[in-house]
């Protein structure tokens, strides 16, 4: 969610404004005429400064060619996240230096704040939006002019101006369910245009803010554009016993959970959770308690009944069958829940997610409880099978669904025990419980990262996600709207009571799923 985290430095209003008076506001905004003037001769700038992520200092870099190229970065610690767009590919890097190109409301949301960076409202032939003028709104006691802009004429944000020096103020936004308010100061000239040095964000119902500092901007400066660029694969962290082009790995299938043996550091006997709807790995806290992995800082993450924080920390190695993985950057939390489930009664080591997954094209075969992880310079795909293309959304891939024909993206999740879990807002909008069949209170709730909520059952007639059709099938309603099952964006969650019908591949350098009938493809 490396989005949610670390906003832009300036957030700057934009729009294709027609009405006179708001034209004149935008232009007093920037330090007027004579900045406006100045504004329209500056064609890039790199920015850097401080960053307080939740009391982690670190620091920020950000480059900007005209029309609507961005690159921004962050470094606390050891670690370091990128964000970027070329003019037509959004990509990301994260916590260990992998890199994803971003789709769907990510990129909207990073296009949008590119929108407000490139001044394109003022300078009509960059990036495309509209804006509204709301009039007078009272504020924390003062009273500031309110505009909504719908950059790329899209998601809504709203800025308040000061009524006396039309500086922007404070902005309102939101990524799916998360809502911020940004407050911005010290405003100074840079190249006779004014601009917040400093920006306050937070976000409601989450314990999570971010501050930022600008030590320096530099103007119309040369840019290699190719920093821009999504970058090609990363040098290779992991090998394969002996060089084989591919490992088969046992596993329990448990409780609707996949579990993977595994050894930490070389020395610490393990079980994984195979999690594709963790956006990172995680290790159980207690477990590695005693091996003393250092730590590289802290981030939040969203499970499905909410937020929480976790540190990350860095190991020497992740064994997994024939199979390692070097110098890893993962999560810490407690995970406890998952303790009694461990099999063999053994010590639990956490969740392997997107961190594992994405780095090797896998097979799961639920019939022989067997992993097929390929090696990606020797892999070919097996035939026979029927590809879904997925999107990834926070590091997790989701797909487009219809479920009794009602179309919504829903995220496929092998940390999902259950089948098929319809997230609040879906259930709300389409009036589900009415709709839906043999609607009725589930006793036992569901949970995972971010604590556990109620839930009823009911039965749907059909879901369809790409050629893979379902028939009559029990779904989930939670009955919370928290963390994941409150998203805005997403319908659903696909978990392995649904998978477990086929065996499936997961080849996210491909972005599709590859679905097979329970026969022998990986021997």
């Amino acid at each position: 969610m490396f989005r949610c985290f670390v906003l832009a430095l300036f957030i700057l209003i934009s729009a294709d404004a027609s009405a006179t008076n708001l034209d004149s506001l935008f232009i007093k905004s920037v330090g007027g005429k004579t900045a406006f003037d100045s504004l329209q001769r500056i064609s890039s700038f790199r920015a850097e400064g401080t960053i307080n992520l939740n009391g982690q200092a670190g620091r920020f870099v950000e480059i900007f060619s005209a029309p609507d190229r961005l690159y921004l970065e962050v470094a606390i610690g050891s670690v370091v996240l990128i964000q970027a767009y070329d003019g037509h590919q959004a990509w990301q890097q994260d916590h260990n230096g992998r890199v994803s190109e971003l789709t769907g409301y990510e990129k909207d949301a990073l296009l949008s704040n590119i929108y407000f960076e490139s001044f394109s409202y003022l300078l009509k032939d960059r990036m495309k939006g509209t804006c509204e003028d709301l009039g007078e709104l009272e504020y924390d006691g003062m009273k500031y002019h309110q505009v909504a802009f719908y950059p790329l004429n899209n998601d809504t944000v709203r800025i308040l101006f000061d009524p006396d020096d039309a500086m922007r103020r404070y902005s309102f936004s939101k990524l799916d369910n998360l809502r911020s308010i940004s407050q911005m100061g010290d405003y100074r000239f840079v190249g006779g245009v004014a601009v917040p040095h400093f920006v306050h964000t937070s976000f409601e119902d989450i314990p999570l803010f971010t501050s930022l500092e600008t030590d320096s901007i530099t103007l119309n400066i040369e840019i290699d554009q190719s920093v821009f660029s999504m970058p090609a694969r990363a040098v290779a962290d992991y090998s394969f016993a002996d060089s084989s082009a591919s490992v088969r790995i046992g596993f329990e299938y448990r409780l609707g959970h996949i579990w993977l043996p595994a050894t930490i550091n070389g020395t610490k006997k393990v079980w994984f959770i195979l999690d594709s709807g963790a956006s990172a790995n995680i290790f159980h806290t207690a477990t590695i308690a005693d091996l003393n992995l250092p730590v590289e800082g802290s981030l939040p993450v969203v499970g499905m009944a909410g937020y929480e924080e976790v540190q990350l920390v860095r190991s020497d190695s992740i064994s997994i069958g024939a199979l390692t993985l070097y110098a890893q950057v993962a999560g810490s939390m407690d995970l406890s829940a998952f303790v009694r489930s461990v099999p063999h009664k053994q010590e639990l080591g956490g969740m392997l997610g997107y961190d594992f997954l994405s780095r090797f094209p896998v097979l799961i075969d639920y019939r022989d409880s067997s992993l097929t992880v390929f090696d990606p310079q020797a892999f070919e795909l097996p035939p026979g099978g029927i590809a879904v293309d997925f999107n990834l959304t926070m590091l997790v891939p989701s797909v487009t669904g219809e479920l009794n024909g009602i179309k919504g993206e829903f995220i496929v999740d092998l940390g999902n025990a259950f089948g098929l879990i319809l997230h609040r807002n879906f259930v709300d909008k389409h009036h589900l419980e009415e709709v839906l069949d043999d609607v009725k209170t589930n006793p036992v709730g569901m949970g995972g990262v971010g604590g556990a909520i109620g839930s009823k059952t009911a039965f749907a007639a059909t879901f369809r996600f790409g050629e893979i059709s379902l028939q009559s099938l029990r779904v989930m309603l939670p009955e919370e709207g928290l963390g994941l099952a409150g998203s805005e964006e997403l319908a659903g969650n696909i978990g392995n009571m649904i998978l477990e019908n086929f065996q499936v591949l997961f080849d996210y350098e491909g972005r599709r799923l590859v679905f097979y009938e329970n026969v022998d493809i990986a021997k």
